[in-house]
């Protein structure tokens, strides 16, 4: 942030972006509206974040809002296969899985490593829901590796809540017939045979208990009992 207060080449404007805005921590939002109190000519700070509950009033009053809308599947889906050169069935599944954001279909599709991770998040999401509280809890020790916590692992842990969240939304349109509308289309077989055998107010509970588990994560509560906390809850 400190470079933004330097003179530019030329005269010219000094742009900072803040990625994932959402994230920050109460101090750095402290030292980020003493910035904006006392703006510098020429100086442009963008944050980008999900939604403006997740930041602070204070910084949303002093703030121009832009909010940029989920691009269609359809378009996503042309422009993978006439830029790209992605398959019909590889477009597809990258369109949808994007949900609205181009950038994303083109890093699963370049990132095979990054795409495998997703995948294995849905799959893990998959086996908790079969197990019972003694099998989710042997998950859990699995997804979270035996590493000092630290701001990586919560961000870690808040992306794979993040892909649960998704599987969810799914489950929820499969259950009152959306079955068109679905991000998750590799694994719809997968879901609807979860369908038969967990009760839908079982993902009730879990819906509340991932909500509450963000705002654990926000307050630096270790990961590994947040995710503990929902295999307990459900």
């Amino acid at each position: 942030m400190l470079v933004l207060f330097l003179y530019s080449f030329l005269n010219s404007y000094k742009i900072g972006i803040v990625k994932h805005a959402d994230t920050l921590s109460k101090e750095a939002f402290n030292a980020l509206l003493k910035t904006l109190e006392e703006p510098k000519k020429k100086v442009l700070i963008i944050l980008i974040a999900k939604t403006l509950d997740s930041l602070p009033g204070t910084i949303v009053s002093r703030s121009q809002i832009l909010r940029f809308r989920p691009v269609k599947a359809d378009t996503i889906y042309d422009y993978l296969i006439e830029n790209h050169k992605a398959s019909r069935s590889a477009a597809k599944n990258f369109s949808q899985l994007s949900l609205g954001r181009p950038a994303l279909a083109v890093k699963f599709f370049e990132d095979k490593d990054f795409y495998n991770n997703y995948k294995e998040k849905v799959e893990v999401f998959l086996d908790f829901m079969k197990l019972d509280i003694n099998g989710r809890l042997s998950l859990i020790e699995k997804i979270i590796e035996k590493k000092p916590i630290n701001q990586e692992a919560v961000k870690k842990t808040k992306r794979t809540l993040e892909v649960w969240q998704g599987v969810i939304r799914d489950w929820l349109l499969l259950e009152y017939g959306f079955n068109n509308l679905i991000q998750h289309q590799i694994v719809e077989d997968e879901i609807l045979k979860l369908k038969k055998i967990v009760d839908i107010n079982k993902v009730i509970k879990l819906i509340k208990a991932i909500g509450q588990a963000e705002e654990f994560l926000n307050a630096n509560v270790n990961p590994k009992l947040v995710l503990e906390n929902i295999a307990v809850q459900i």
